[in-house]
């Protein structure tokens, strides 16, 4: 098969892109392990040389690797939890502060004088009230944010399908390239 040296160049260029079709690949590897080739192109000679020896060596697969897949993949998964977790928790602590720094501004910048209370015990209890329905607010709040955890619940299979069906595509191209 006698390739020019453009063509040589354009499959190339597609093959480390990875959009290289298996035909392409075949054909780019007849011609680097059957043909004379450029100077030019020389390592890249010694890189289908050495995926072709590659492909002869059989290569062992530990006994524990879907274990240590699996592992891994809860491992990232546990990280990417605690970041959800982490960003609801700082969204929530900054809707509690901001709260109490307006509910503080407004019982401040309050120019009435004859809403003020001059006995302490009164001043306190009205206080408490305040804060209690600041507090009920703020936790019916955040109890409507306990359905992320549903949905995380609900995606998390999925998300191991995913991570299981990638590794099968690699697994039978690996099985694909061997033969």
């Amino acid at each position: 098969m006698v390739m020019k040296t453009s063509e040589i160049r354009i499959l190339l260029q597609k093959y480390y892109e990875g959009s290289t079709s298996s035909f392409e690949e075949a054909d780019l590897e007849k011609y680097f392990l059957n043909e004379r080739v450029d100077a030019e192109f020389e390592a890249d000679k010694l890189h289908f040389e050495a995926l072709s020896s590659m492909r002869n060596e059989d290569i062992p697969v530990p006994e524990d690797l879907e274990s240590s897949v699996l592992a891994a993949l809860k491992k990232v998964q546990g990280s990417q939890r605690g970041g959800t977790k982490r960003i609801v928790y700082l969204t929530v602590s900054l809707a509690a502060a901001l709260l109490l720094m307006v509910s503080t501004y407004i019982f401040v910048s309050r120019n009435d004088q004859s809403s003020l209370v001059s006995d302490p015990k009164i001043a306190y209890a009205e206080s408490r009230e305040a804060l209690e329905l600041v507090s009920k607010y703020f936790n019916d709040g955040t109890s409507r944010l306990s359905g992320l955890s549903k949905i995380n619940q609900a995606i998390e299979p999925l998300s191991k399908l995913n991570s299981l069906d990638k590794a099968a595509k690699s697994l039978s191209e690996f099985g694909r390239s061997n033969h």
